[in-house]
């Protein structure tokens, strides 16, 4: 709306979306057994925490001597662990590293980075993720 030049007056409404399912209730359509609606209900889920987390989250990328990875892997720690990806350079060893930050943390995680000796920073945007639970 700013962007076309408009400002809201008044809300009209206000909604939520919710997903909402039940084992017990039937099923999400009559033509799929309830083992393929439990399925279809695990797809949607997976797919709506892929969004959100996709939001929430940037891919951060870049490159550090393999003599400062381990304090570089404490700024970065990443979801699980950081990818990491040997380079091919004479003299030092370099790796790429590969990590998931909180969008909220990316500037500060580039700057302490930065500063460790980490070079060829890189963000990009998530448009969509899956991820597996740790138990």
């Amino acid at each position: 709306m700013k962007a076309a030049g408009l400002k809201a007056i008044d809300i009209v409404m206000e909604s939520q979306a919710v997903l909402i399912s039940s084992t017990t209730s039937g099923s999400l359509s009559p033509k799929l057994s309830q083992q393929e609606n439990g399925t279809l209900q695990t797809l949607i889920t997976n797919r709506i925490r892929g969004v959100i987390a996709a939001k929430r989250y940037v891919l951060l990328e870049y490159n550090v001597p393999r003599s400062i990875l381990s304090e570089a892997i404490k700024i970065t720690p990443g979801k699980r662990a950081p990818t990491i990806s040997p380079l091919e350079s004479p003299g030092e060893q370099w790796v790429a590293v590969s990590v998931m930050v909180e969008r909220k943390d990316a500037a500060q995680v580039m700057d302490h980075l930065e500063n460790k000796g980490a070079s060829d920073i890189l963000v990009f945007d998530i448009i969509n993720s899956r991820q597996v639970s740790m138990k």
